[in-house]
């Protein structure tokens, strides 16, 4: 049987979906992290109840990273680390000892990334007229320019031609990482998320979800929605700081939802809500879309807009009110055929066995919800 390791890391639930999902064909996957987070994600295994580690969750993680390529076939490490590797540490000859043990191991390496663990903060603001990664909008941007984006190199330099397949989960990062297959999000079990369409009447709840404001532009949205409310009944809900489990009771009683305005791309949190069937808008960088399966650009269904030009284009949304719940649909049925966490993992485990072939994505099989929600 092929054994799977995901680690050392659960952002955004990613690993532990997609191991679910690896476990329901057959494979012995597991999900192992350092600690824990405030999101309260799970795993199979957590090596410390907190990032403030004793000597003895050290230990036990220094054991564990050294071990794991002697009860594993393949590492699938996430967000640019493994247990006993980081960027912050270039220049030590220990790290990232493990990966380097399982590679001379033979063993099979991928590596998910999913953002800042790569993205080059001074080229993302150098060749992009909308990022976050620029002095005003994310608050590190300071501390990228300062030696974040300098580990970055190192690690891409150093680290990725070490793995056998790496993949990113946002397009743009495909500028920095050569060679990168983009990999839809696999954070959800859509099929069994359950509809709660938008109202067409009534007040209007709009949902935004800032893990991080200046990354996601919350100012501009708050206040665009604030100029809105002087003609629309609109109340901006703003889901922050909350265990999983609980922001996602805030997310179904949403009519509109607002991702993002800078980064360029759709999260793991717009998934969610889509599988819900809920319309979503946010800022799409068209020069980083070249990178998606053609078919899955063409069927996308988020909304665009633009912080430039923000209040304008929301307002377009909120006059199509009538539609929302059509557009709701739409995105349930977009997420169901290219996020399906059960077709991704079936592509996965086929890269697991041969990594160097095309990894595709069997999307030409609907599910029977995914053809009665198109209709």
């Amino acid at each position: 049987m092929l054994r799977v390791l995901h680690a050392p890391v659960n952002i955004g639930n990613q690993p532990w979906v997609l191991s679910r999902q690896e476990r329901a064909l057959g494979v012995c996957s597991d999900l192992v992290v350092k600690h824990g987070s405030w999101l309260q994600y799970p795993a199979d295994r957590f090596l410390s109840g907190s990032p403030q580690m004793t000597w003895r969750d050290k230990l036990r993680r220094i054991a564990f990273g050294l071990l794991s390529p002697f009860r594993y076939d393949v590492l699938h490490y996430y967000f640019g680390q493994s247990f006993l590797g980081s960027r912050a540490g270039r220049g030590h000859w220990h790290n990232f000892i493990d990966l380097k043990l399982a590679s001379k191991m033979k063993r099979k390496i991928f590596m998910t990334l999913q953002g800042c663990d790569v993205r080059l903060s001074d080229r993302s603001d150098r060749n992009n007229r909308i990022t976050m990664c620029r002095p005003g909008h994310c608050s590190e941007v300071a501390s990228c320019r300062a030696g974040e984006d300098d580990g970055r190199r190192w690690f891409i330099q150093a680290i990725l031609p070490r793995c056998d397949r790496v993949f990113i989960l946002n397009p743009d990062l495909a500028h920095d990482a050569p060679g990168a297959v983009f990999l839809p999000y696999a954070n959800v079990d859509v099929e069994a998320s359950v509809p709660h369409w938008p109202k067409t009447e009534g007040p209007i709840t709009l949902l935004h979800a800032p893990s991080d404001e200046g990354i996601k532009g919350t100012r501009f949205i708050a206040d665009a929605v604030e100029r809105l409310k002087k003609r629309w009944p609109i109340e901006l809900v703003l889901v922050r700081g909350l265990p999983h489990a609980e922001a996602l009771k805030r997310y179904r009683a949403a009519d509109l939802v607002i991702d993002q305005v800078l980064l360029g791309w759709y999260g793991g949190f717009a998934v969610e809500v889509m599988a819900m069937g809920k319309p979503v808008a946010c800022y799409l960088r068209e020069d980083d879309l070249g990178v998606l399966p053609k078919a899955m650009r063409a069927e996308l269904p988020v909304r665009k807009v633009n912080p430039e030009t923000l209040e304008d284009d929301l307002e377009a949304l909120l006059v199509q009110r009538g539609r929302w719940p059509e557009w709701g649909r739409q995105a349930r049925a977009f997420v169901l055929r290219w996020h399906h966490p059960g077709r991704i993992a079936q592509a996965m485990v086929r890269a697991y066995r041969e990594p160097g072939a095309p990894f595709v994505l069997d999307v030409e099989t609907e599910s029977q919800e995914a053809l009665r929600c198109a209709a």
